[in-house]
């Protein structure tokens, strides 16, 4: 997935007309919606977590940590054949009730 690719998605999933910071790593790209200084002073940036998209397309909710301790984690548990974080792209479909 390129940059271009992932901004595209993260936006179009976030639906923010705020600017992202994208920031590459080995599995993917994490995200970070970018609050204006309106925003902060409201306290919108107390929590405001980021989002990882992982090479594969898949897009999970992360914490409020830092960038690079969020990247550690997400790596360390790939790595392991895992994924951390809420996944929130692809949405699951619900499944039918016989």
């Amino acid at each position: 997935m390129t940059e271009d690719e992932a901004r595209a998605l993260i936006t179009r999933l976030l639906g923010t007309p705020n600017p992202i910071s994208l920031y590459r790593f080995e599995f993917g790209w994490l995200a970070k919606e970018k609050l204006t200084p309106e925003q902060q002073a409201q306290g919108l940036g107390l929590g405001h977590g980021s989002f990882i998209i992982d090479q594969t397309g898949v897009v999970t909710a992360q914490s409020s940590l830092s960038v690079r301790m969020i990247i550690r984690q997400y790596t360390e548990a790939r790595r392991e054949g895992r994924i951390t974080g809420r996944q929130v792209w692809p949405r699951e479909e619900p499944t039918a009730e016989a």
